[in-house]
């Protein structure tokens, strides 16, 4: 425990109830710590207890308590500021308050600190920075590669950045894994294990089956339920928490991820950050740990063991790692790494033979609006997935007849772009106006990069069909609708259409013959049916087919072969 010191030098001791203690009080300390030995140790209890005659309240506290400092920052390149503006120069060094500061000089301050503190450890994860910071900081790689190899660094998420996947198609969100583990594992030579989620406005119930495919073992975030700053906002109580805050994230697939909520959110380093001194920032630090352990307690600990993650951004994280650990046997305030606490909690929770309690549900759904604002955005979004995922299907059979090169450039541009959008302060539509116009031309870029290819593969595919029409259906299942034809110019009067059998169908002719319509049943998924067109009168020797568009879903697609009619 701790007490107020005097002008003279002095020694105090603690009695009461199965309590002993002593320490000197030097002359001018501002406080010192006393330790105390506990008879017949029962946590929680609270005992009667006198320093040099004054009583006091004493309160047991429970051993084995470990709370590991994450330092760490927090990355928006598409929330009130673009990316170009996020790499400014502005400066901060040592890493300190979660600001939106320049993402370049933030990396290079951590690293800086690290180099000149030996317990610091700290993390690193969007791709959307680092990628650009690995490009043009050649001089840092050996440092980073060195730290990450002593296990000073982690790189988390495993993913391009933190995805708000309930906006998105699944595909997007492999892809996002897809691009995120490929360069952190092999450019970096990481090993992604969490998906650091920690500001997302909420997850498809499929994600964490979908991380764990990808690799990952564990996942962490930090918004809602209870509030956007988590439970525990202007003073709020863990309690309202109804689950563990360690849990087992369980997708309908089944395999599901260790998932850690933080009570405290991403931001409680912040506030111990602006101490003036070691001792106030310790202070604030312990009062966060136990303001934890309040209420809820006994809820968390079912899962979470006498673990804690704290994410701080903090600048005294290794004065407090170094000084207080010294002093005290328990709590322990280390800085470390989020695989040393999921590693603790996994021992803990094999250690008493029990497992994480399983959670179906997402847990931080938060920002109801997010569904609606921007919505042409999400329109984009969905039109530019679709036709980046049908290109890739028809270039494959394109490339297979011959006369194709695959477009693997163009299209992982593509899916890129769509990660990238995938952020979850871009498809939530929770940007500012200047993002909002920067984030259009990625997600139009998307589309005619996937538009263009596939078209051009189903261009060359419906040559190799000898009939005027060729519908194609791009869905995974067999599709019968109604397709219309349009053409540059009139085909002539009298238009009859004829199945590959030569069997005529009822057919709808409008504008003078320049659009035409028709009922098709069963075309295979991935696959296409032929038509022929019959016509009477004169056709304009111009005349070319257009593309054919399948109405009802924009995930399937029919397109005419480019003939010459008739």
């Amino acid at each position: 425990m701790s007490y107020a010191g005097s002008s003279v030098s002095a020694p105090i001791h603690i009695e009461g109830d199965g309590l002993a203690g002593e320490a000197m009080v030097e002359a001018g300390d501002g406080r010192v710590d006393v330790p105390v030995r506990v008879g017949r140790p029962t946590p929680g209890e609270r005992r009667t207890a006198r320093a040099g005659g004054t009583p006091f309240p004493f309160t047991v506290a429970e051993p084995g308590w470990t709370m590991y400092m994450i330092s760490h920052f927090h990355y928006d390149p598409v929330w009130w500021n673009t990316q170009a503006a996020y790499t400014s120069v502005w400066s901060e060094d040592p890493p300190g308050r979660a600001r939106q500061t320049n993402g370049f000089e933030l990396v290079a301050a951590h690293l800086e600190m690290a180099r000149r503190e030996p317990e610091y450890k700290f993390v690193l994860a969007e791709v959307d920075y680092l990628k650009p910071y690995w490009d043009t900081h050649p001089e840092d790689r050996a440092d980073l590669r060195r730290f990450i190899a002593d296990g000073r660094v982690e790189v988390m998420g495993g993913a391009y950045n933190e995805p708000n996947t309930n906006l998105t198609s699944p595909e997007t969100t492999i892809r996002n894994f897809v691009h995120g583990t490929g360069f952190q594992r092999d450019v970096l030579g990481a090993h992604p294990a969490t998906a650091w989620q920690l500001d997302v406005f909420g997850h498809d119930p499929q994600f964490p089956g979908m991380a764990a495919d990808a690799g990952l073992t564990a996942s962490s975030w930090a918004r809602g339920p209870h509030h956007q700053w988590g439970p525990m906002h202007q003073q709020g109580d863990p309690e309202r928490m109804q689950f563990s805050a360690s849990s087992n994230g369980s997708p309908p697939s089944g395999r599901g991820l260790l998932t850690h909520y933080m009570p405290a959110h991403y931001s409680a380093g912040w506030w111990m950050d602006s101490a003036a001194t070691l001792e106030e920032a310790e202070a604030a630090t312990y009062e966060l740990f136990a303001s934890l352990n309040e209420g809820g307690a006994d809820a968390q600990r079912a899962a979470a063991g006498r673990h804690r993650l704290h994410a701080a951004p903090n600048k005294w994280v290794t004065e407090i790692h170094r000084d207080w650990n010294a002093r005290h046997t328990w709590p322990r305030f280390v800085c470390a790494l989020p695989k040393e606490f999921f590693a603790a909690v996994r021992g803990e929770l094999s250690e008493r033979g029990v497992e994480a309690s399983p959670q179906t549900r997402d847990m931080n759904p938060i920002y109801t609006g997010k569904d609606v604002s921007y919505i042409d955005t999400k329109q984009a979004n969905r039109a530019a997935e679709e036709a980046a995922l049908d290109a890739e299907k028809f270039a494959v059979f394109a490339g297979l007849l011959g006369g194709a090169t695959y477009p693997q450039a163009a299209l992982a541009k593509a899916w890129v772009q769509l990660a990238y959008g995938a952020h979850h302060d871009a498809i939530t539509g929770s940007e500012s106006d200047q993002v909002y116009l920067d984030l259009l031309t990625g997600w139009r870029d998307a589309w005619e990069l996937g538009r263009t290819t596939r078209d051009t593969a189903l261009a060359l595919l419906s040559s190799a069909v000898d009939s005027s029409v060729v519908v194609w259906n791009a869905l995974a299942h067999k599709r019968t609708d109604i397709v219309t034809a349009r053409f540059d110019h009139a085909i002539g009067t009298g238009v009859r259409v004829f199945d590959s059998d030569g069997a005529e169908l009822p057919a709808h002719v409008e504008h003078g013959g320049r659009s035409v319509s028709w009922l098709v049943r069963d075309v295979p998924s991935l696959g296409w049916q032929s038509y022929r067109f019959s016509a009477t009168g004169t056709a304009s020797a111009g005349s070319r087919w257009t593309a054919i568009r399948l109405p009802t879903s924009i995930t399937a697609c029919g397109w005419t072969r480019r003939a010459a009619a008739g």
